[in-house]
């Protein structure tokens, strides 16, 4: 690992109410995200904000110099700043190694050193807020998390509630980017649906963990794209885990090549022909998978065989009858079975199974028509004539806060 060159704020050595971690490569927008920061309701104890300014070793002078420009542009907002509550340090990590580089490894370093921090001033359990270097937050943004760590001392982690403008863009950006938004929303209603305990958002820029799981889990990984969803399986699978819907994190719609897949590369594709972005999986494949999730709980004491073809074949492929008899081998329980099946057939697995029915069974259809017929499957939430992508999103939306509201 390279030697961490930091730069701060002179601020005193308490431990912080939150770390916020943000990644930033090749950005131009950071300035806009610390104002959001600073214009939040400022909460009593100091808010501390990792920023890792990173590339890699064989980046473009390009790069490098929009990075050095970062650099200065904050040390200028800190000068401005000095009576902030905010606390900034910069990670100026220019010469990460090709091989590994990119937004795992750049979360990697602020989140390490940020349990580091807590553990040293005595905050072992301190919250680690993961934000991106393109978001604004609302007002209550701080208050609402040191808020919710409080009141749940027991949680491991939590995602937050996240929304994309859609306005200010092209009629053809916002139905894109409501597009990818409803997919996000459509997936995990589908799988909340279907039945599975992890059915949580998993996007970088809105999510947190306590800095003692973090480390007792192994920390971040070092993937180039993906990197939110593996970690937080991982915090997930621990239970406990939570949400927290009153407040938001308003992340950039814009196109981006830095990554190999996500908001930024889906939008880059839509935005330059790629109809792609329309279509979504067939809702079928979640009634698979409630129907087979249902019969969980007789696992325990026989083999159960899923009634779908798509599902049977993944299973077998995936050495589901084998893994069971570990599993029951190793249980003296119908509810230890059940969450261990869970840990088993964990998302990871799930969205390969979808990938299996999708390539093999059922076609993708468009997304409005997908998020209308699980809609229609959510018996409890009545019926609705939503014709377009955006009324869908707006749908979703506020479903997934009033499923919050009565939990």
């Amino acid at each position: 690992m390279p030697i961490d060159k930091t730069s701060a704020s002179n601020q005193p050595s308490k431990p912080p109410a939150l770390i916020i971690v943000i990644p930033c490569h090749n950005e131009p927008d950071l300035i806009a995200t610390l104002d959001s920061l600073a214009d939040c309701q400022q909460p009593l104890n100091r808010v501390q904000v990792r920023i890792v300014i990173n590339a890699a070793s064989d980046a473009s002078e390009a790069i490098k110099k929009q990075n050095q420009a970062t650099i200065e542009a904050t040390n200028e907002w800190i000068a401005k700043n000095k009576n902030s509550n905010i606390e900034i340090i910069i990670h100026n990590q220019q010469e990460l190694p090709p091989k590994h580089a990119g937004v795992g490894l750049a979360r990697k370093i602020g989140m390490d050193s940020a349990a580091e921090h807590y553990k040293k001033t005595g905050y072992a359990d301190g919250p680690i807020i993961c934000l991106d270097a393109d978001c604004t937050v609302a007002k209550n943004y701080l208050i609402s998390l040191i808020d919710h760590f409080k009141k749940h001392p027991k949680t491991p982690g939590c995602s937050i509630n996240y929304a994309h403008p859609l306005d200010g863009l092209t009629t053809k950006h916002r139905l894109g980017i409501a597009a990818y938004e409803l997919y996000l929303r459509y997936y995990r209603q589908g799988l909340r649906w279907a039945g599975h305990p992890a059915a949580y958002h998993t996007v970088g820029s809105s999510m947190a963990v306590r800095a003692d799981i973090y480390l007792a889990q192994g920390g971040m990984n070092r993937r180039k794209a993906g990197e939110d969803f593996y970690f937080l399986q991982k915090i997930i699978a621990l239970g406990g885990f939570s949400e927290i819907y009153n407040t938001q994190v308003t992340p950039s719609p814009r196109s981006s090549l830095r990554v190999p897949f996500g908001t930024g590369r889906a939008i880059d594709d839509w935005l330059t022909g790629d109809e792609t972005i329309r279509l979504t999986y067939d809702p079928k494949v979640f009634q698979d998978l409630k129907l087979f999730f249902a019969q969980s709980h007789k696992m325990y004491k026989e083999q159960i065989e899923p009634e779908s073809t798509p599902l049977k074949e993944y299973l077998k492929e995936a050495g589901f009858n084998q893994a069971m008899d570990k599993i029951r081998n190793n249980t003296t329980s119908t509810q230890m079975c059940q969450k261990k099946f869970f840990h088993w057939f964990n998302p990871f697995r799930v969205l390969k199974f979808i990938h299996h029915a999708t390539e093999n069974h059922y076609n993708k259809i468009p997304i409005q028509t997908a998020s209308q017929t699980l809609w229609s499957w959510m018996e409890e939430n009545g019926s609705q004539k939503n014709n377009n992508v955006e009324d869908w999103l707006l749908a979703y939306r506020k479903l997934e806060i009033a499923q919050s509201e009565n939990r």
